[in-house]
């Protein structure tokens, strides 16, 4: 009913799931813990929905460099 006052059409709970593992991965839990808690059972599935950001990467790759160019 909130769709259809939105106006969103083709809308259905299974189109959550890209987000809601994204947010799980950003909250620091492992993809062992999100696949449990999302039902895919291998990792190929998983990849589908587990999307990492260029940003996600950027960030990864500075915190290393931090991390080897500290010592």
């Amino acid at each position: 009913m909130a769709c259809k006052k939105a106006g969103v059409e083709n809308f259905t709970f299974h189109d959550l799931r890209h987000p809601c593992i994204d947010n799980w991965r950003l909250q620091g839990n492992n993809f062992f813990r999100i696949m449990a808690a999302s039902g895919h059972r291998t990792m190929e599935v998983f990849k589908r929905y587990n999307t990492i950001t260029q940003e996600e990467l950027k960030k990864l790759v500075a915190e290393t460099m931090d991390t080897y160019m500290d010592t």
